[in-house]
């Protein structure tokens, strides 16, 4: 997958993967993947394999985001979202300003709990059990359990605020798959929230 290059700079990543995003305000859109390995949480209900990985340099890392896209289509614009895991250990600015420099469009998939390079187009906050540093996002994207979630929403300021269902399956011994209706039904008496569904799931794809 990497050709090794000699660099002072090296981020370990999980993969690399053109998909379509599959939560959140972006459903939908066809989006390139860059997954940095390791995270500084571990909630029960992940359900993201973010151990492992490779050291790997920018360059590399840029290499292969270009590689992954089809023949005919262009990087210019083009959603990439750094996720994980929790990108927010390793991505920096010299890779964000790597990445543009090709035209992609660069989002981030957080936890909130750590700061964030500058330049990125597009700041996804989902905070789990852990103090947030982060004041503002473009989305705010709670996975919901049944807990308050209202405070986050005066925490993080952001202009869309999703709840997303909890894969249960990622649970021992939870008694169903996921809390879809107790989401939904949540929504219906706090309809500033909008609902988030794991699109990628129920389509099969990555």
């Amino acid at each position: 997958m990497w050709r090794s290059m000699s660099a002072t700079d090296t981020y370990r990543v999980k993969e690399v993967f053109f998909s379509l995003q599959g939560e959140g305000f972006h459903t939908g859109k066809t989006a390139v993947f860059v997954r940095f390995a390791g995270c500084n949480l571990r909630c029960p209900f992940c359900d993201t394999d973010f151990t492992g990985g490779e050291t790997v340099t920018r360059e590399a890392i840029v290499r292969q985001a270009l590689a992954v896209l089809p023949s005919d289509v262009s990087a210019e614009r083009m959603l990439l979202v750094l996720t994980g895991g929790e990108p927010s250990l390793q991505a920096d600015d010299a890779l964000v300003d790597a990445l543009h420099e090709k035209g992609f469009y660069v989002a981030i998939e957080t936890n909130g709990t750590h700061t964030l390079p500058d330049g990125i187009d597009w700041i996804t906050c989902s905070p789990k059990d852990a103090p947030v540093v982060l004041t503002r996002a473009d989305e705010l994207k709670v996975v919901y359990r049944g807990q308050d979630v209202e405070p986050l929403y005066d925490v993080v300021e952001a202009q869309h605020h999703f709840l997303q269902p909890c894969d249960m399956s990622m649970m021992p011994g939870a008694p169903q798959k996921d809390n879809l209706q107790e989401t939904i039904a949540y929504i219906l008496t706090h309809p500033r929230w909008r609902l988030s569904i794991q699109m990628h799931k129920t389509a099969n794809i990555r």
